[in-house]
Formats: structure tokens, C-alpha cells, sequence
């Protein structure tokens, strides 16, 4: 069976629906204690799992359980306690990995947001691929969404602002910014594919 549930239809009201579920209590209170002092981590992290709350109709089980966990918790690998390689993705994964979070909820986080393209160009493809099995491509797509539509600082935001956000925040030689540009497209893609079911669902 498909990891998305196509039939499902959302209004785009409902893209400001809170943070409400008594599973998503841990992660939220680990990435609040994780990433209460960088920045404003925390209020994009708040800001990614409400988006994946209102999209997480469109999965099945194991996905839908794990996918607002993975949107709290995808940033960890920025917290100075979870640092080790200095690639959010993969450091945050196996932190995750080490306490005990599902598999699923590592899988997300350790390829969330074309993390795969950046780990080839930090030489960490052949790392990540080993320690963490990609995710399907319909979860991943939907923490992706929900990560590009959410700002820095927690507001609601288009994809492309997004991604021309990050653009001007790293520097144009920064692998973050060639990651990124490299990317663009199919991030904007996969953002506009997932706003589309979650708005008017409709046949892949």
C-alpha cells in the first residue's frame, strides 16, 4: 500500500492547526531543551510539526506516526550536545538513533530535506546510506514541506521564500548554499506536489 492516503482532502485553513497530541509531547520537550539556546531553532521546529500535523493524514502506519516527531526533532543535530560531525542531519539521526527513537523517526531526520545531496558533498553518502536506509519518498516529501514552508522564526512562508532565505543567509561558497541551489528545483517541486494533496487531493 501507498504511504499516502490520497482521499483525504484538508482545507487550507486548517494550515495553522496547533500542536495538540500527547505523542508529540517528548519531542517537542527534546528539541525545546535541545535547542532552546541556538537561535530560533525551537520556534521553526514548532512551526515545521504544525505543518506536518495538518499533513500527516496523508500517510500510513509507521509513517504518519513518526513524521511529527521527525518535524520536532529534525534540527537536533544543530544543539552543541548533539554536534559531533558537524552534519545536522546525520548527527541528529544518531543521537536520536542512541535514545531510542523509532526507526522511522531517525530515517526521517537523517534525509530530511535533501540532506542526501549535502552528505554527497561532504564525502557522507557512503555513511549515511550504511547507518540509515532511506525513507520512502512520500514521507520524506511531506517533512520536506513542512520544512520549507516553515521560517526560521516560525511564521508560515512559500517554499520559494524559503529557499531564498537560506540562499542569502550562507555564503555563496558554503555547501549549505551550493546544496541548496543545486536542489532548488526539485525542492520546489516536491513542496508544491505535497501543498497540492494536502489543499486538493488528488491521483499521483
Amino acid at each position: 500500500m501507498s504511504s499516502l492516503r490520497l482521499e483525504l482532502a484538508l482545507p487550507a485553513s486548517a494550515l495553522s492547526h496547533p500542536i495538540s497530541r500527547v505523542q508529540c509531547v517528548k519531542a517537542s520537550d527534546t528539541a525545546t531543551q535541545l535547542l532552546g539556546g541556538v537561535g530560533t531553532r525551537v520556534a521553526h521546529s514548532h512551526a515545521v510539526a504544525s505543518q506536518a500535523l495538518v499533513a500527516e493524514p496523508l500517510l500510513d502506519a509507521p509513517w504518519n506516526a513518526a513524521l511529527v516527531d521527525a518535524a520536532w526533532l529534525h534540527d537536533i543535530g544543530y544543539a552543541p550536545e548533539v554536534v559531533d560531525i558537524g552534519f545536522h542531519p546525520l548527527d541528529g539521526a544518531r543521537y536520536l538513533r542512541d535514545c531510542g527513537w523509532s526507526l522511522e523517526v531517525c530515517r526521517l531526520v537523517a534525509w530530511h530535506t535533501c540532506a542526501s545531496l549535502e552528505a554527497e558533498m561532504r564525502g557522507l553518502y557512503g555513511v549515511l546510506v550504511e547507518e540509515f536506509a532511506s525513507p520512502p519518498s512520500e514521507p520524506a516529501a511531506v517533512l520536506a514541506w513542512a520544512d520549507l514552508t516553515s521560517s526560521p522564526t516560525g511564521e508560515r512562508c512559500s517554499a520559494e521564500e524559503r529557499l531564498v532565505e537560506i540562499l542569502a543567509r550562507y555564503p555563496p561558497g558554503s555547501i549549505v548554499h551550493r546544496t541548496v541551489a543545486a536542489s532548488r528545483e526539485t525542492l520546489l517541486s516536491t513542496a508544491a506536489w505535497i501543498e497540492a494533496l494536502v489543499i486538493c487531493p488528488q491521483p499521483i
